[in-house]
C-alpha cells in the first residue's frame, strides 16, 4: 500500500479563523500557570512572534495582538470535514489524532491510501496536481508526504520531503540522516537518546528493539516497527457519514452577514467534495445560523436539479443571504443535508455546447429564485390534456410534473380563439389534427380540426374549424 499524509500544521488557527487577516493573531493554550503561543498567522510572524513563545513576552513585543483560545473540538470538526472531502481521492481515509500536548499541537494530519487511485486520476502527477488544487481552494496550510507506512508518510510530510517513497528500504535511506527532533518523541526520551549519542533516526533504527523496549518502554519500540512497516498499524479508517452535518463555531459573535461567507465558502467546498466522494448530488441543503439566546435561523437552499458544484452553491447562498435578516449575531454555522440524488453530470461536447448551456440556464433560474423568492418563480410544464388552452400549467417545482408529448404546437397562443368570420384564408398547408376532448367539463367540450396556414408575409397561422358549427377560428401563431 502507498499512503499520502496531509499534515496540517496551521490547523489550531485555521479551525478558528478561516479567512486571512492583516491583524496579528495567535492561538494560545495554558500549560501549568503559563500561557503559550502554539500557532500564529503571517501578520504575527512578521511582528517577530512564533510558536512556542510565552504569551506575556509576545504582548510586550506586539501590544496590538489578537488572542484566540485553542479549541480541540473545533480542530476535530475541521479534520472530520476534511476527511469527508478527501474521500473523493481515495477509498480509504484515516484520521490522525488531535494531540492535547502543546508541543504536538501542530502535528494534526490525515492519511489517504492512494495506490489504487493513481490509475483513476491518470498517474501520480495528475493526482497530486488535482489534490493540491482542491486543497488550495480550501485555504488550509499543508504539507504532503508519501510513504509505504502511515508513520513514514507523516514523518516525510513533517520533514518537508516531497518525494514518493514506495518501500521500507527506500524510506530508511531517505530518513536515516534526519535529526531525532523530527520524531514526536517525549522530551525526556529524546534527551536520554541525545545523551547516549543517538542523534539521527538511522542510529535509532539500528538499535535492537528489545533494548529500546527495555530502556524506554514498549510504546517506542512499537512506534519504530510501525514506522518501518514491521508491525501493522491498528488505526481504523474513517467512515463516510450517510447524512452530512458540518459545524463551525466562531470565537466571537459575528454581526456582519458578509463575514459569514468566508467560513461558508470553505464549508461548501468541503460539502462538494463529500458529494463527489459519494458520487451523488444535492438538490437542497440547509444552513443553520446559531445564536446565543435566540432560536437558530435555518435557511433552506434549493436548486432545480441535483448539484455538487461548490461555486454554484456559494452563488445561491449569496443571493439567498441578501434577503435574510438574522435576529442576533451569529456564533456558529452548520451545513446540513440528508437527501441526495444523482447529479445531472452533463458531458461537454466539443462540437455541441447545448447540454452545458442547459445546465447554465438551470443555475441562472436557481439564482433568480433565490433572489426573488422560490414562490415567485414558476416553471411551465405540459399537462395531460389535449385541449391546447389547457395543455400547459405552471408550478413552483419543476420536478412535480411528468413530460407529456403532443404534436408540434405554436408557443404563441391567443388568450381566447378569435373568430375569423368571413375572412378569406389561403388553403391549409397541413393535414388536419383532430382534437375531441373535454366532455367531462361543463361547457368545455371541444371538437376541432386544426391546420397550419402558410402566409406570404408574417408568421404562419394556427387555425381550427369547429366541427359543431363549421366556423373557423384563429388560435395561435407560428414563428
Amino acid at each position: 500500500m502507498l499512503w499520502l499524509c496531509i499534515s496540517l500544521p496551521g490547523l489550531p488557527l485555521e479551525a478558528l479563523q478561516p479567512e486571512k487577516t492583516g491583524v496579528p493573531t495567535v492561538v494560545t493554550a495554558c500549560e501549568g500557570s503559563t500561557r503559550w503561543i502554539i500557532d500564529c498567522n503571517e501578520a504575527a510572524e512578521r511582528a517577530h512572534l512564533k510558536a512556542p513563545m510565552n504569551y506575556t513576552v509576545a504582548l510586550a513585543v506586539q501590544p496590538q495582538l489578537t488572542m484566540l483560545n485553542r479549541r480541540i473540538r473545533a480542530e476535530r470538526a475541521a479534520l472530520e470535514r476534511l476527511a469527508g472531502w478527501a474521500y473523493q481521492f481515495s477509498g480509504t481515509v484515516i484520521l490522525g489524532d488531535i494531540p492535547v500536548e502543546l508541543r504536538l499541537a501542530r502535528t494534526a494530519c490525515l492519511w489517504l491510501e492512494i495506490e489504487a487511485s493513481l490509475t483513476l486520476f491518470g498517474g501520480f502527477r495528475n493526482f497530486i496536481e488535482r489534490l493540491e488544487c482542491e486543497l488550495k481552494q480550501l485555504d488550509y496550510s499543508y504539507r504532503l508526504g508519501i510513504g509505504p507506512t502511515l508513520e513514514g508518510a507523516a514523518l516525510l510530510a513533517r520533514a518537508g520531503i516531497r518525494m514518493a517513497v514506495t518501500s521500507p528500504h527506500a524510506l530508511f535511506a531517505r530518513i536515516r540522516n534526519l535529526p531525532l527532533g523530527e520524531l514526536t518523541l517525549p522530551p525526556q526520551i529524546a534527551d536520554q537518546l541525545h545523551t547516549a549519542g543517538v542523534r539521527t533516526l538511522g542510529l535509532l533504527l539500528e538499535l535492537p528493539r528489545e533494548s529500546i523496549a527495555k530502556r524506554f518502554g514498549p510504546d517506542i519500540s512499537d512506534f519504530l516497527d510501525r514506522l518501518m512497516g514491521v508491525a501493522a498499524d491498528p488505526r481504523v479508517a474513517f467512515r463516510l457519514p450517510e447524512k452530512y452535518a458540518a459545524h463551525f463555531e466562531f470565537e466571537f459573535e459575528v454581526r456582519n452577514t458578509e463575514a459569514l461567507l468566508f467560513p461558508l465558502q470553505r464549508m461548501l467546498q468541503e460539502f462538494a467534495g463529500y458529494l463527489r466522494a459519494r458520487d451523488t448530488g444535492a438538490q437542497c441543503f440547509s444552513i443553520v445560523f446559531g445564536h446565543r439566546s435566540a432560536p437558530a435561523t435555518c435557511v433552506r437552499i434549493g436548486a432545480s436539479t441535483p448539484e455538487r458544484n461548490a461555486g454554484r452553491f456559494l452563488a445561491l447562498v449569496r443571493e439567498r443571504m441578501q434577503h435574510v435578516t438574522l435576529p442576533e449575531p451569529t456564533i456558529g454555522l452548520s451545513v446540513l443535508a440528508d437527501e441526495f440524488a444523482s447529479p445531472t453530470a452533463l458531458q461537454n461536447d466539443l462540437l455541441n455546447r447545448s447540454l452545458q448551456q442547459t445546465e447554465d440556464l438551470a443555475h441562472t433560474l436557481d439564482r433568480i429564485s433565490m433572489r426573488v423568492g422560490e414562490n415567485n418563480v414558476h416553471y411551465v410544464r405540459s399537462a395531460a390534456d389535449h385541449r391546447p388552452e389547457k395543455s400547459w400549467t405552471t408550478e413552483e417545482a419543476a420536478e412535480k410534473f411528468p413530460q407529456v408529448h403532443f404534436p408540434d404546437r405554436p408557443l404563441w397562443l391567443l388568450p381566447e380563439p378569435r373568430a375569423l368570420g368571413s375572412a378569406t384564408l389561403p388553403g391549409p398547408a397541413s393535414r388536419a389534427e383532430r382534437i375531441e376532448s373535454g366532455w367531462w367539463d361543463n361547457d368545455e367540450d371541444v371538437q376541432r380540426d386544426y391546420y397550419v396556414v402558410r402566409m406570404s408575409q408574417g408568421p404562419d397561422l394556427w387555425v381550427f374549424q369547429d366541427l359543431r358549427t363549421a366556423d373557423w377560428y384563429l388560435h395561435g401563431f407560428w414563428s
